[in-house]
């Protein structure tokens, strides 16, 4: 019912191109607000960053709603060959050419050594956006749980509310403690790599478990209260712009994390309203199906490849976009981004299956 088995289409292909085209954004809005000084335009470009600030929900979301849905008679061992090809080897040759091409994009203390050097693959500092797939692998690892969840707790559909509230009472407990431990605590250095930590991100996977299980009665519960989502949307947003802008001292994209009251809603809402859509575009078998499959069919290696693409952009364009008011240089920076990491994922997946076909010839 919400998937059309032509094209091999869910929800959770139009919420990955929702989540990377995001992602995307949030690249061209750091470089904006690092080359921005006045200070309208900086709160602006922070509004704007809180905005697109749900794409790791999304991500997670979507994932272990897919993984529920197509890894339940697969082997851990098997599941596991599928996705060291799919996923692992395309970070860890991706955050070998982070660092070798573009060091300076690596996040905390740069690597002095083989050791440092070989570390940045762990925790995913390669460069700034990298912090996710550590955090992804991490849900992947944990592929039994959430099959087990989906099929067999989830069956008995009285145990999803109750299920739900505990995981998202554990979820507010993780992320109170990580506040006060790390976002303003003693622990902010040593300690920040909690926030790559799966139990970080854990709830929304457990949500798209139940999504899955229980995607008849979600959509039609959405549905119902659709014209409540855009007022409530509005005024969460509202409350994460203000959080930002209100912070101490100058705008910073810091002052936004996922593991917020706030911020967490605002993901949630628009995850749920993604859900939606893509349920009903499904239902409707819009035109629009194969672009969104192209699209998610590369969004994981669009994703990899965005910050690299920009980089390249601004050796070519920087002195030029820098002279253009904010806005269109965001927009003309983005457009351009956005297509030419799409072309590069693509480019790179047919030389790739060009290689394989000849080593199997």
């Amino acid at each position: 019912m919400f998937e059309n088995k032509e094209i091999k289409i869910n929800v959770s292909d139009f919420q990955k191109v929702f989540a990377v085209t995001a992602v995307m954004m949030q690249t061209i809005l750091t470089f904006a607000l690092a080359n921005t000084h006045n200070e309208t335009t900086a709160a602006f470009i922070g509004a704007f960053y809180v905005v697109v600030k749900y794409t790791a929900p999304m991500f997670i979301f979507a994932i272990v709603y897919n993984m529920v849905k197509t890894s339940q008679h697969l082997s851990y061992g098997e599941f596991w060959k599928e996705k060291f090809f799919e996923l692992v080897v395309p970070y860890a040759l991706w955050t070998t050419v982070y660092l070798l091409v573009f060091p300076a994009v690596q996040q905390k203390a740069p690597y002095t050594d083989a050791a440092s050097f070989l570390l940045k693959y762990v925790t995913g500092d390669g460069a700034p956006h990298l912090w996710y797939t550590v955090m992804m692998l991490q849900i992947q690892l944990l592929m039994p749980f959430f099959v087990w969840l989906g099929y067999k707790v989830f069956k008995n559909k009285g145990r999803v509310i109750p299920v739900l509230l505990l995981a998202t009472v554990l979820y507010v407990a993780w992320y109170v403690f990580y506040q006060k431990q790390v976002m303003t605590g003693a622990h902010h250095d040593s300690w920040y790599l909690l926030d790559r930590f799966v139990a970080s991100f854990m709830l929304y996977g457990i949500y798209g478990a139940a999504a899955f299980t229980c995607h008849k009665e979600l959509y039609n519960f959405l549905n119902k209260i659709r014209f409540v989502l855009i007022p409530v949307g509005l005024v969460i947003t509202m409350f994460a712009i203000v959080g930002i802008l209100n912070a101490p001292g100058e705008v910073s994209f810091a002052n936004a994390p996922y593991l917020n009251t706030i911020q967490s809603l605002y993901s949630l809402l628009i995850v749920m309203s993604v859900f939606l859509f893509a349920s009903k575009m499904i239902l409707k078998n819009s035109v629009t199906l194969p672009v969104f499959k192209w699209l998610s069919t590369y969004a994981y290696r669009t994703y990899l490849a965005n910050v690299f693409v920009f980089q390249v952009l601004l050796l070519l364009f920087k002195d030029m976009w820098l002279k253009l008011p904010s806005g269109i240089m965001i927009i003309i920076a983005y457009l351009t981004t956005a297509t030419c990491a799409f072309f590069l994922a693509y480019l790179l997946h047919i030389v790739w299956s060009g290689i394989k076909g000849a080593f199997k010839k």
